[in-house]
């Protein structure tokens, strides 16, 4: 087949695709469809490049014209995303008991959320391939004030595989204090009791075990990982248990990580570094409040412009009317009229 006729096959394709009940993909879909056509001719010696070469305009032609067709009738445009957990959720799991750590249970579902949302993790392999012994990436250190921390290091990630190019890549190194003004939701406290009620002699380094079914004082845990499956929903099976509506999943955690940070003014940088972000990419994680969206359309309408005003302390600087510039302290009062 001539790359002329790759090109009608496709555009062909584009158009004709549909689910097995009938209906249509969504845009991202074709695009990703496409993008694994090229993908699997390149693994059998065709090097194409679909997106870029002139040779297939006709088939990039079509794609865009049917993308933009897809999202004129409304396909493809409620891109889910991962719910990010509030403050007032949080403390109802913590209220309820699903967080804490009086039972293996409950203190496995403990560490999982307190480390996946204090070292925002992926939801995938990062929490799998956590590790316990010589080589984990968390370890307990203090600093020079005396406050204990827990430290997650990278070491693979989606952004450092530890390849060639990758060699120049700063990992990301990110600390949680300790938890003094509420100790019993402290992460280093309670990492601290999941090490200690682990198997003393382990041969698994997997750092997630499953609960002892007949547990004592000072063991908890089985010497076996926690399954994928099990590992992939617990912040939605916690988040059920709550009574909590809404797409809760383990990405939530990192979510959440982010829109935290954001919302108190945190720097970019220091959050990408949080996150493990190596682009602008990070600001897809940026959550945008009920309360923020209330606010744009207040402030367009100018329904809060009084109430804003009537709340603004007074300072040393005075308002100025339209001739007059008065500002005054302690020291001095300084008039300048104009």
């Amino acid at each position: 087949m001539t790359k002329e006729q790759l090109n009608d096959a496709l555009g062909y394709f584009i158009v004709e695709i549909k689910k097995q009940d009938g209906s249509e993909y969504k845009g991202q879909t074709l695009y990703e469809l496409i993008s694994a056509i090229q993908y699997h001719l390149r693994l059998n010696g065709v090097i194409v490049h679909f997106l870029e070469d002139n040779e297939f305009i006709g088939m990039r032609n079509v794609l865009d014209a049917k993308m933009k067709e897809l999202s004129r009738r409304g396909i493809g445009l409620d891109k889910k995303r991962a719910d990010i957990i509030s403050v007032e959720n949080e403390d109802i799991l913590w209220k309820k008991g699903i967080l804490g750590s009086d039972t293996p249970k409950q203190l496995l579902d403990t560490i999982f959320y307190l480390i996946g949302l204090n070292f925002a993790l992926r939801a995938g392999k990062e929490h799998r391939n956590l590790r316990y012994g010589q080589n984990s990436q968390l370890s307990l250190h203090t600093s020079e004030s005396g406050d204990q921390y827990l430290q997650y290091t990278e070491d693979v990630s989606k952004t450092n595989q530890g390849g060639l190019k990758h060699q120049k890549h700063k990992k990301k190194v990110v600390r949680a204090y300790e938890n003094l003004d509420i100790p019993e939701r402290c992460i280093v406290r309670l990492y601290e009791k999941y090490i200690r009620l682990r198997p003393k002699t382990c041969a698994c380094d997997a750092f997630y075990l499953q609960p002892a079914k007949l547990n004592s004082k000072e063991h908890w845990y089985n010497s076996i990982p926690v399954g994928v499956h099990t590992l992939q929903n617990l912040v939605k099976n916690m988040c059920l248990r709550g009574g909590m509506t809404g797409n809760f999943t383990n990405h939530s955690l990192r979510a959440t990580a982010a829109t935290r940070l954001y919302n108190a003014g945190v720097d970019e940088q220091l959050i990408a570094e949080t996150t493990g972000h190596s682009s602008d990419a990070i600001r897809v994680y940026k959550r945008t409040s009920n309360a923020q969206l209330q606010d744009v359309s207040d402030i367009i309408q100018n329904k809060r412009k009084k109430c804003k005003q009537e709340n603004i302390p007074k300072s040393g600087i005075q308002e100025p009317s339209s001739r007059e510039l008065s500002i005054e302290n302690e020291h001095f009062k300084f008039n300048l009229k104009f």
